[in-house]
C-alpha cells in the first residue's frame, strides 16, 4: 500500500487507469483458459464464434499487458525523481549540524541503494496485478465449474498461504536487519575509496581494514541476507507442494466425490495447471516488494529525520543585503565531537563587524574556529544569544537572505564544474580575467559558464574556489585556512594583494589562518581558545 501511495502522489488517475487496465488483462488470461476448456469439453473446434472469442481475448490480453506496463513504468520514473528531487531539497533546507550527524553513508545509500530498489520494483506493479486478477478470475470459475471442489483446493491453498505469510513476515525482519547493516558496508565502501592512499602505503592497516573491518560488515550483510533468503526459499517450496498435492489430490482424491463430472475435473486441472504461473510469479516477486517496502520505510525516516521543508523548484534571485554592521551578542553553540564524545561549546562570544575591514582569526586546531564560521554564517543554530544584521535579529524568517551576504571558501569546499551566474559572455569575460589572476589560465578555460577541468592540485582547485567567491562578488567573505596549500609566492598574492584589495572594494574579510609572519595586514585579530575570543587585537595600520 505503501508503494500504491507513493504512485498515487505522481499522478493518481494514471496509476487508477494502469491498476484497471492490468485487472481487465488479469481477467483476460484467465478468459482463455476457460474458452480453451470449453472449446476442449464440447468438442467445438470448427465454431467460428469461439475462434473469435479465443482471438479477441488474446488481443486484448496483450495490449492491456503492454498499456499497463508503459503506463506504470513512466509513473515510477517519474516518482522515483520526484522522491529524489524531494528528498535532495530536504537536505538541502535541513540544519547543516542535523546531516553532519546523520552522516554521510546513510544519507548516500538512502539516495542510492533505496532508491534504486524502489526504481527497479515499482514497473512490476502491473505484473502483481495482472497475476493477481488472473488468480482470482480462474478461481471464480472453478467455482462456477464445481464450488465443493474449489472447497477441497481452496482448503489447501488456505494453509500455504497461512504458512508463506508468516515465514514472509519472519524473513522480512531479516531483511531490514540486512539493510541495516548495508549503511555500515556502504560507509566502508567510502573510506576504501577516500582512504585509498593511505591503504595502499600502510600494509598493516590494509590488512586489519580488509580483513576485520570491511569482511566483518560483507559477512554480516551475507549472514542476515542468508538467514532471510532460507525462509523465502522453504515458503516457496511449501508452497509448490501443496500446489502438486491439490494436482494429486484432484486426479486421485476428488474423483472420489460424488457429483463431480469427470468433464469439471479436467476442467480444474486444466486452471490448476495455468494458474501455476501466475502463483510462481507472485511468490518470485513478494521479496521484491519486500525489499522495496523496507527501502520505502528507510526514505520515509530519512525524510523524518531531515524534517526540513523542501526548498522551491525555481527560488526568486536573492541579491545580497545591505549592511553596516553585522553582530554576534552573547551566541554560543555546542555539539558533541565524535573523535572524543565530549561536548564542545563556542561562545559565548561577542563580535562585531562593518564594511571594509579585514578580521583574522587564529588558534589551535580544535579551538573553534571553523565552528566559529559556522556560526557567524548561520550555518550552525545559536543555543543562546543572537546574530544581528543592522540591529535586526536573524530569525527562521529572513535567515535566507542574511546567508546571502557571505562567500565562503571552507577547507573541506566542493568545486562545482559550471560557475554562478546565467553562462554569458560576460561572465566567461570576467572569469577569464580572474583565472589570469589567480595563475590558472595555462589550466583552465571558461566556455557558456563552465569550467573546462577541475582536475588540478588542492592549492590550484582552492584558487578555482577563489574564483568562484570573486564572481558571487558578496559583501563578506570568508576563508577557512586558504593559503595552507598555497605555495611560498602565491601565499604571498594572496595576503598582500588579494586580501587588501577586497578591502579597497569595500568587502570585510573573515580570514582563519596559522601565517602569524602575515597579520600586521589584518585590523584586528582574534585568537580562540577552546571556543572564546580569548584575546582580540587591533593590529596597527601597514
Amino acid at each position: 500500500m505503501k508503494l500504491l501511495r507513493l504512485l498515487l502522489r505522481s499522478n493518481a488517475p494514471r496509476l487508477l487507469m494502469a491498476v484497471l487496465v492490468s485487472v481487465i488483462s488479469g481477467v483476460s488470461s484467465a478468459g482463455l483458459i476457460a474458452v480453451v476448456n470449453e472449446v476442449w469439453q464440447e468438442q467445438l473446434f470448427t465454431s467460428g464464434t469461439w475462434i473469435a472469442a479465443f482471438a479477441g481475448l488474446l488481443v486484448v490480453l496483450l495490449v492491456s499487458g503492454v498499456v499497463a506496463q508503459l503506463l506504470v513504468l513512466d509513473l515510477a520514473l517519474k516518482a522515483v525523481v520526484d522522491l529524489r528531487m524531494d528528498l535532495s531539497g530536504k537536505i538541502l533546507s535541513t540544519p547543516l549540524r542535523r546531516i553532519e550527524e546523520l552522516g554521510a553513508p546513510r544519507l548516500f545509500a538512502t539516495l542510492t541503494e533505496d532508491v534504486n530498489i524502489l526504481s527497479r520494483v515499482l514497473p512490476l506493479i502491473p505484473r502483481i496485478v495482472i497475476d493477481g486478477t488472473t488468480l482470482v478470475a480462474g478461481a471464480v470459475y472453478m467455482a462456477w465449474l464445481s464450488p465443493m471442489a474449489l472447497a477441497v483446493v481452496g482448503g489447501f491453498m488456505a494453509v500455504g498461504v497461512a504458512v508463506y505469510t508468516l515465514l514472509m513476515k519472519r524473513a522480512l525482519v531479516h531483511m531490514r536487519e540486512g539493510r541495516e547493516v548495508f549503511d555500515k558496508v556502504f560507509d566502508h565502501f567510502r573510506a576504501l575509496h577516500e582512504g585509498l592512499k593511505q591503504l595502499k602505503l600502510n600494509g598493516p592497516r590494509r590488512r586489519l581494514f580488509l580483513d576485520h573491518e570491511m569482511r566483518q560488515s560483507l559477512e554480516a550483510f551475507r549472514s542476515v541476507n542468508m538467514s532471510g533468503r532460507v525462509l523465502l526459499l522453504g515458503a516457496e517450496n511449501i508452497i509448490r507442494l501443496l500446489f502438486f498435492t491439490v494436482l494429486g489430490a484432484m486426479i486421485f482424491a476428488v474423483p472420489r466425490i460424488e457429483g463431480i463430472e469427470i468433464e469439471v475435473l479436467s476442467g480444474y486441472v486444466l486452471m490448476c495447471l495455468y494458474l501455476y504461473r501466475p502463483l510462481g510469479s507472485i511468490m518470485a516477486l513478494a521479496p521484491e516488494f519486500g525489499k522495496a517496502a523496507i527501502s520505502l520505510e528507510k526514505v520515509d525516516k530519512l525524510g523524518l529525520s531531515l524534517g526540513g521543508s523542501v526548498v522551491p523548484d525555481h527560488e526568486p534571485p536573492r541579491e545580497p543585503p545591505t549592511w553596516k554592521r553585522l553582530e554576534l551578542v552573547g551566541a554560543k553553540f555546542s555539539f558533541l565531537r565524535h573523535d572524543d564524545d565530549r561536548e564542545f561549546t563556542v561562545g559565548p562570544v561577542d563580535l562585531c563587524f562593518e564594511p571594509g575591514e579585514v578580521v583574522f582569526v587564529i588558534g589551535g586546531n580544535g579551538s573553534g574556529k571553523t565552528t566559529l564560521a559556522k556560526v557567524l554564517t548561520s550555518l550552525y543554530p545559536l543555543e543562546a544569544g543572537e546574530i544581528r544584521l543592522d540591529g535586526v535579529p536573524v530569525d527562521d524568517i529572513n535567515r535566507e537572505d542574511f546567508r546571502q551576504l557571505f562567500s565562503v571558501v571552507f577547507s573541506d569546499f566542493h568545486l562545482f564544474d559550471s560557475l554562478p551566474g546565467d553562462g554569458n559572455a560576460e561572465l566567461d569575460q570576467r572569469a577569464e580575467g580572474y583565472l589570469t589572476e589567480l595563475m590558472l589560465n595555462h589550466k583552465v578555460t571558461v566556455s557558456k559558464g563552465c569550467l573546462s577541468t577541475t582536475d588540478l592540485s588542492q592549492g590550484q582547485r582552492k584558487r578555482l574556489a577563489l574564483l568562484t567567491a570573486y564572481l558571487e562578488d558578496r559583501p563578506f567573505y570568508i576563508f577557512d585556512e586558504w593559503a595552507a596549500d598555497q605555495d611560498p609566492e602565491f601565499k604571498e598574492i594572496f595576503y598582500t594583494r588579494i586580501l587588501p584589495e577586497l578591502k579597497e572594494r569595500g568587502k570585510t574579510v573573515f580570514a582563519i589562518t596559522h601565517d602569524d609572519r602575515y597579520l600586521c595586514y589584518a585590523d584586528r585579530c582574534l585568537k580562540l581558545e577552546e571556543g572564546r575570543v580569548s584575546q582580540e587585537t587591533v593590529v596597527e595600520a601597514n
